[in-house]
């Protein structure tokens, strides 16, 4: 008779681990984390060299200044979008040439190094959102390039405070308030006027994909706007244009020259400077960027000025970053025909940038025969100069 076996029981079940302490456990966490960290540090790390690549369209001239490059660049490549867009707008983003430029400018946004001009943010979106006429244009102009101050996107119009009043500093008992001063002079406002500039370049330079292209495009429009910032800056007058220095400055600092001798001309240097010393403006002279300013030919003469111990001016002789009595030293054809030898205050000049530079394509009457277009660049800046004796001038120097 056959038996039925019984089944086999179920093995017990394991009891459950005890919790590990918390304090046990978060310190085998930190030696874990520790003994990974020793381990990734101890990996043999290759050198990495240079990537290569075949992609020339997308190489920049780096000999000279790297970011004054870029920046070039970024301006030209807005100028080829501007020139892409009407091309697509008429009808004609099909052709051959449009194709390619259309395909140039993918690949410059897929890099990435470009990103602010596509909008889509990237390591230049603020540079060249709030600041591109300044940085475009401070290696071709003497004000930029000494350091005026500068604020951007402010709109139609910016109050500031008050001319030739800065902080105020009093001693008071505890608990009696300071005594505000009166207002003596008018507000300190920054305005909007429209600066304009306008472009002819040729068809063929504007199709070729390639970011050098692009840099020389944006590299002329920038020293375009630098030359008009200085005459501006230094002489413009109203309505349309924003006062420059000489007609925001208090004109008894604008005295004249004392001569063509050696000895005038050192009479002329430390007079202008002193000037300035005299107003006691807060900062002193060199906290707030003091510098030199006149024409090339009045920079020449006193550079090659002598005497019996030698040259007068010895440290104008650096051609490349020259000073006068410890002060930068600029100069520019600007200057030219209006015989002055000055100093100021960058510091207390301030250039307002209303809106960012707005680009924009059109054509001239000439353009269709000469196969040319005007490209337009748009933007609103102005002026302002907020102590009346920050700078000063030597008027008729005859040299």
């Amino acid at each position: 008779m056959r038996t039925t076996p019984n089944p086999k029981s179920a093995p017990p079940t394991p009891a459950a681990l005890p919790p590990i302490p918390a304090h046990f456990q978060a310190a085998v966490d930190a030696a874990v984390i520790k003994g990974v960290e020793a381990a990734l540090a101890a990996r043999p790390n290759n050198p990495q060299g240079p990537v290569v690549t075949n992609v020339r369209d997308l190489q920049l001239d780096l000999t000279k200044d790297s970011r004054q490059a870029h920046l070039n660049a970024a301006l030209g490549l807005k100028m080829k979008l501007a020139y892409l867009k009407q091309a697509k707008h008429f009808g004609r983003g099909n052709d051959e040439a449009f194709q390619k430029l259309d395909a140039f400018l993918t690949r410059v946004k897929a890099a990435g190094q470009f990103a602010g001009i596509f909008e889509s943010g990237g390591a230049f979106t603020r540079e060249t959102v709030t600041s591109e006429i300044v940085e475009l244009a401070r290696p071709n102009s003497i004000l930029l390039g000494a350091g005026i101050r500068t604020i951007s996107g402010y709109g139609a119009r910016l109050t500031m405070g008050t001319i030739d009043e800065g902080v105020k500093v009093y001693w008071v008992a505890e608990g009696e308030p300071g005594t505000p001063s009166t207002v003596k002079d008018g507000a300190l406002v920054l305005t909007a006027h429209k600066l304009m500039a306008l472009a002819r370049i040729s068809n063929d330079l504007l199709r070729l994909s390639a970011i050098d292209a692009a840099a020389i495009i944006g590299a002329d429009m920038a020293a375009a706007i630098g030359l008009e910032i200085d005459i501006t800056g230094f002489k413009g007058k109203g309505p349309k244009r924003p006062n420059g220095i000489r007609h925001q400055m208090d004109q008894a600092a604008r005295t004249a020259s004392a001569g063509t001798t050696a000895t005038n001309k050192v009479a002329d240097t430390d007079g202008v400077m002193g000037s300035v010393a005299k107003a006691q403006i807060p900062g002193g002279l060199k906290a707030n960027k003091g510098f030199y300013y006149s024409s090339t030919d009045t920079f020449l003469a006193l550079r090659q000025t002598r005497d019996s111990a030698g040259w007068l001016f010895p440290d104008l002789r650096s051609g490349e970053n020259p000073t006068l009595n410890g002060f930068p030293y600029h100069y520019s054809e600007t200057l030219a025909d209006d015989e002055v030898l000055g100093f100021g205050l960058a510091n207390q000049l301030i250039l307002g940038e209303a809106m960012p530079l707005e680009t924009a394509m059109g054509e001239n009457g000439t353009d269709f025969s000469a196969d040319m277009v005007t490209m337009r660049g748009i933007t609103e800046v102005d002026f302002l100069l907020r102590y009346r004796k920050a700078f000063a001038e030597k008027t008729g120097v005859g040299y």
